[in-house]
Parts: structure tokens; sequence; C-alpha cells
């Protein structure tokens, strides 16, 4: 019963846990709106959830960071136009994704390159698009006042509950908004400031992708060496573009008349 559940967390389940409550709590105390987002972008989570799952990098993957920025438009649309609770928007934004990923996984055929770059053209086509032409008021500055114990304790608890669901998403597991929901709570009142964050991961993460999937396919590396291939390959650009955001950020913030 315990096995059908997915109770019973492998070594890298648990450390994928670890690793999202860590940076979660530390969202959760940083008052930096646009910093809050960063933590929901930084593939840390994925890595390990990638790990975790065990099996070569494929398109239910990639697709899944375009849900991931589904699933925060949602929370910001839910929240701020309907005006239901951010509680309610994560749950209904979290039953999207895994409606979406679990219906799309059957129409996906294992392991065919011609659908798999596609979908990575595709991100990267939607990041740059919302990249140039997104804009959002500022958001507002606030960090957790709850002692830091109690804080991880909380997201822990999420996490743990979250890792549950794991084995129905497969493939899609890897980018799974987990780390998002966390955010999504801590940064609401700045959620446009994560769906301004999260094109920035749809235009890089797609040559992770692309480098992860290759290098194990071509060569059979160690799952750990085609990770950290992977964040080699992430991290500069992401840099770049974080700063042209930052950058952007401080130009529009005092301009934008548009909704959060």
């Amino acid at each position: 019963m315990l096995e059908s559940l997915n109770f019973n967390f492998s070594f890298y389940d648990w450390l994928l846990v670890f690793m999202v409550t860590a940076l979660g709590t530390l969202s959760a105390y940083l008052k930096d709106p646009q910093l809050k987002a960063v933590t929901a972008t930084i593939p840390i989570p994925f890595g390990f959830a990638y790990l975790a799952v065990g099996k070569i990098i494929d398109t239910p993957n990639v697709i899944a960071g375009f849900y991931c920025l589904l699933f925060a438009q949602l929370v910001r649309l839910l929240t701020y136009k309907l005006k239901c609770p951010i509680v309610l928007s994560i749950i209904l934004g979290l039953a999207f994704v895994v409606l979406a990923g679990t219906s799309t996984l059957p129409l996906l055929p294992p392991d065919n390159d011609a659908i798999f770059v596609c979908a990575c053209l595709f991100d990267f086509a939607v990041g740059i698009t919302l990249f140039q032409n997104q804009k959002y008021k500022s958001g507002v500055r606030y960090k957790t006042p709850l002692p830091v114990y109690i804080k991880a304790s909380a997201i822990a608890l999420v996490v743990g509950g979250l890792m549950v669901i794991k084995q129905f998403m497969q493939g899609f597991c890897t980018s799974f908004p987990m780390m998002n929901s966390i955010v999504s709570y801590e940064s609401r009142h700045s959620l446009g400031d994560q769906c301004r964050q999260l094109p920035l991961f749809l235009m890089v993460a797609p040559f992770m992708f692309m480098v992860m999937r290759y290098t194990e396919l071509w060569f059979g590396l160690n799952h750990w060496i085609v990770l950290i291939l992977g964040w080699i390959v992430y991290t500069p650009p992401y840099m770049m573009l974080n700063k042209e955001l930052k950058r952007r950020n401080e130009l529009n913030y005092n301009t934008v008349t548009s909704d959060k």
C-alpha cells in the first residue's frame, strides 16, 4: 500500500525534499520580490528530481517547464483577478498541472528526438516572446514573520505531500511546481515577479535539457556528471538574462500601469 502511494522515498527523494525545503525557506526570508522569484528558477530542485526519477531527459521534462509557467500565471490570475485565497489558487494550479501532465503523457511517443527538439524550440520561443513583452506592477517587499523552525517545518510537510504524486507525473516530475508553489505563497504580494522571472527559465533550460539528454545518450555518462554539465550550461546565460531583467525592472517599476 505504501509503495502504491509512493511513501517509500529513496535517498534522492529525501535529498529533493531537503533542497526544496531549504530553498523554499530561503525564499520566505528574502524581502526582494525578484530574489524570491529567482529561487523558483534555480534548477537545483529540477536536478535532484532528475536524479530521483533516474530517467534520461525527454520531452515531458521540457513540456513541464512550460506547465510551470502556466501554473504561475494561473495562480496570479486566480488571486489578483478572481480574488481567490492564495492557498486555493495554488491548489487549483497544482490540480491543473497534474491533470495536464497525466493527460499529456500518453500522447507523447518515448525517446522521439524530433518532438523533443520541437518542444525545446517551443519553450525558447515562448520564453523570449514573454521576456520581450511582459509588464507587471512592482511587487511588495515582504518576508515571513514566523520563526525559521516553524516556517521550515511547514514547508517540509508541504513538499513531502507533493512528493507523494511524483510517481504519477513520471518525466513531468522534474519540473513539477513544488518550488513554484512554495514561492507563490511566499510571493503572494508580488506574484507578477514570479511570472516575470519564469521566461528566463524557458529561454535557458532547453539548452540544459539538450546537453543533458545527448551527453547521456551518446556517452552514457553518470547522472551526476550529466546534471553538473547541465548546470554549467544553464548558469552563465541565466545570470546574464537575470541581470538584464533586473535592469528592466528598475526602469519599468515606476511606469507600469497594468494590473499586477
